[in-house]
């Protein structure tokens, strides 16, 4: 699935950038949209916990173009870290894929676009 943020944009990462009341915002719309499409409730607290440990991420890696389904693999580990289940039925690599298009279309929306690698077939 193509997204706004492979189209171009600001780097990867410039999420941490986002005046807090946009960055709150944007876990909030990101958490209804995510909630609305799988059928099941997200917190906006996860949401933004993702954003959170993403920047982090991008940083540890020196990488803030880092694809998708390879930053999926550190979140899983960083959420493990955080006491967060990350196993079929709770939080997947599947959904945090999920919510990682989510957020650039919301970055997109909010003027914010950034650009990160596609993710390997």
């Amino acid at each position: 699935m193509p997204t706004s943020s492979e189209a171009g944009g600001q780097a990867a990462g410039d999420a941490g950038a986002l005046p807090p009341r946009l960055a709150e915002e944007g876990a909030n719309w990101i958490a209804e949209q995510v909630s609305e499409e799988l059928g099941g409730f997200v917190p906006a607290e996860l949401v933004d916990l993702m954003m959170e440990l993403e920047r982090a991420v991008r940083a540890d890696f020196d990488d803030p173009t880092m694809d998708h389904a390879a930053m999926s693999l550190h979140l899983v580990e960083r959420f493990e870290g955080e006491g967060i289940p990350v196993k079929t039925g709770a939080l997947t690599r599947e959904v945090l894929v999920e919510l990682l298009h989510w957020e650039d279309e919301f970055l997109s929306l909010a003027g914010h676009a950034r650009q990160v690698r596609p993710s390997p077939p």
